[in-house]
């Protein structure tokens, strides 16, 4: 059973007068100068309860004093955070994917706001899951989560993923450690029909990037063809769906070595390989080739890592995505399209799709919007939370 305290044991915050309008329409977080309180005398991940200083309730949450979200809310009833409070939302958020994904095997079953469980991240990989904690106040409720996992879901494997720099913010160790049984070397799962080989312990994120699953699943099918080139393919899985859906090849590129390796294996294991070509290099140098020996292909794919890690980084990643997006238009053939993603959740909607037509002006090419697309409904967004929703994903018919 738990031994956290009864809420009525839990100190009480408050938040300063003017500053309560977001909190009270359904923002999960504080920040430190919105409270009234002094938090030096409080413990990283102490459970609180919130008030505004009309004396109005707000929620139960977790503080932590040395960050600038100082408290994430869990819950706006006055109801103890407890093994039954937290079996319930784990119950909540297995119960939303098995309805969504029923029988997939790589799935987000935990996304953190979302699921009202701020902090914490599960994926399953078949009978493998990887966890992580990013908060001081999840690390305090996580060894009352674990067994509610292993209760539930019965995994062979469970690896947590703590290696995020995000956790030093709040204190925390950056580590990758097993929590139960040993992670199968030879871990392969099914994703939209493509076997994928998955590495628990050093692989990016948690082992797969999942958000893309919807876009894939509507785009390529009806949009891919020809020749198709995957822009920070990472492990491949744009451009072998891509010639899954009836596309005739595809060269892939990417920084990184190692996950070249993964998508030529990738490739090898789903007999693409010969219809594949992976390449080792920065995009927009690859880009800049292409556009001087005039090669183009029928579908480019852009799908990079966050440009933007802060509000003051902006300015730079937009300039980023125009000089990206205007030399991918320029290696689109006539008639062709361009998938272009943005996973910075600091650049909104609006501002990235202005971007690309501020690109799309300086090829002065013709360009439709065929589809606005955002992550899988397995990374729910949180609507009162823009912070959770922060994937944009575009389809361009490029003239």
């Amino acid at each position: 059973m738990s031994t956290l305290p009864e809420v009525d044991a839990y100190p009480r915050v408050d938040i300063r007068r003017g500053h309560e309008r977001r909190v009270l329409r359904g923002h999960p977080w504080i920040f430190s100068n919105e409270l009234a309180a002094d938090l030096t005398g409080f413990e990283p991940g102490q459970l609180v309860r919130v008030f505004t200083g009309k004396e109005r309730f707000v929620g139960i949450g977790y503080l932590n004093p040395h960050s600038l979200i100082a408290v994430r809310l869990l819950s706006r009833t006055e109801e103890p955070v407890d093994e039954g409070f937290l079996a319930a939302r784990l119950e909540a958020a297995l119960g939303l994917r098995s309805r969504l994904y029923p029988d997939e095997e790589a799935l987000r079953l935990v996304f953190s706001e979302s699921d009202s469980l701020p902090g914490l991240v599960v994926d399953s990989y078949r009978d493998h899951l990887a966890v992580q904690v990013t908060t001081a106040g999840m690390e305090r409720l996580f060894p009352i989560i674990l067994p509610l996992l292993e209760e539930r879901l019965a995994p062979a494997c469970i690896v947590a993923r703590n290696d995020v720099p995000f956790r030093r913010l709040e204190g925390l160790v950056e580590k990758v450690e097993v929590l139960k049984g040993e992670p199968d070397p030879d871990l392969t799962v099914t994703y939209e029909g493509l076997r994928l080989a998955v590495d628990l312990v050093g692989g990016q994120k948690t082992g797969l990037f999942l958000d893309q699953r919807d876009n894939q699943r509507t785009l390529l099918p009806g949009l891919a063809s020809g020749s198709v080139l995957d822009c920070f393919c990472y492990q491949g899985i744009w451009g072998l769906l891509a010639l899954r859906a009836g596309a005739e090849r595809v060269i892939g590129v990417d920084a990184s070595s190692d996950a070249l390796d993964f998508a030529a294996r990738h490739a090898e294991a789903n007999d693409l390989a010969d219809r594949t070509e992976w390449v080792r290099g920065e995009a927009v140098d690859v880009l800049k080739e292409f556009r001087s020996s005039g090669t183009v292909f029928d579908t480019v794919i852009l799908d990079p890592p966050s440009f933007v890690k802060s509000r003051k980084h902006v300015k730079a990643g937009l300039r980023g995505y125009l000089d990206l997006n205007r030399k991918a238009l320029e290696v689109v053939a006539p008639g062709g399209v361009l998938i272009t993603c943005s996973c910075s959740y600091h650049v909104r909607p609006e501002v990235f799709t202005d971007t690309v037509a501020h690109a799309s002006g300086l090829t002065s090419r013709h360009v439709r919007i065929l589809w606005r697309g955002g992550q899988s409904r397995d990374h729910p967004p949180l609507i009162t939370a823009p912070e959770t929703d922060y994937l944009k994903c575009l389809a361009l018919q490029v003239d």
